[in-house]
């Protein structure tokens, strides 16, 4: 293949880390033997921009869909994207109380049931979008949605992203292609979990490290080589 294509948030961004080269998605590339390494990853994104931009990528003329290689990170469910008159604006739950627009979706409009079922739909959508133009692809969780992040208002109270399986049926559960989505139904699959259990560590913020970015391009590089 000639080209990885990225998209993510902090994690696949590579937030912290002292050399973002050293990203997992800069390791896959040279393991790969890529050309090019495109990434659209932005630090806070939600799964709405990652979904809106990988298609704006792929749907791009110049896009050579023959050598693509995609890989994505699933952000948290919960966060949320609008469009407003200054551009697309991503919303966090570690926002309520700094924003009034932030506090009022949390508390009026957001629901886990919701958020779990969108998940769900942005997922399949772009699973069946690569699968039909034949593109290789791998996808997974940043984490497993119960990590617990403090609101940044002061309080020191904590949320957590709310993913949760359970909210859907066993019919849309099957409906995901777990070959190429192994975290999709394993929590224990999702990038940081699968680094810490081997041996990597976190930032004081909670990304990854080094050696976890290390250990995850390795990760890919196995489930990538052999399709």
């Amino acid at each position: 293949m000639t080209t990885l294509y990225t998209n993510g948030c902090s994690f696949t961004y590579g937030a912290e880390l002292d050399n973002r080269e050293l990203r997992y998605g800069h390791l896959l590339a040279n393991k790969l033997g890529c050309e090019y390494y495109v990434d659209n990853s932005l630090n806070g994104s939600g799964n709405e921009r990652i979904l809106r931009t990988t298609l704006d990528y792929l749907q791009d003329p110049n896009t050579n869909l023959e050598d693509l290689c995609v890989v994505i990170g699933w952000s948290g469910i919960s966060r949320k994207e609008f469009f407003t008159p200054n551009g697309w604006y991503t919303i966090t739950p570690t926002g309520i109380g700094k924003e009034d627009l932030i506090t009022a979706y949390y508390t009026y409009l957001q629901s886990v049931q919701q958020d779990n079922l969108n998940f769900y739909h942005q997922t399949l959508l772009l699973q069946m979008w690569l699968e039909k133009k034949n593109v290789k692809y791998f996808m997974f969780r940043h984490d497993n949605g119960q990590t617990k992040q403090m609101i940044k208002d002061g309080s020191k109270r904590e949320v957590t992203d709310g993913y949760d399986t359970s909210y859907l049926t066993k019919e849309q559960a099957k409906d995901i292609n777990i070959k190429t989505f192994p975290s999709y139904l394993s929590n224990g699959m999702t990038f940081r979990e699968y680094a810490l259990r081997n041996g990597g560590g976190l930032k004081p913020q909670r990304h990854p490290d080094e050696k976890s970015h290390g250990l995850f391009a390795e990760y890919l590089y196995q489930n990538l080589k052999g399709e």
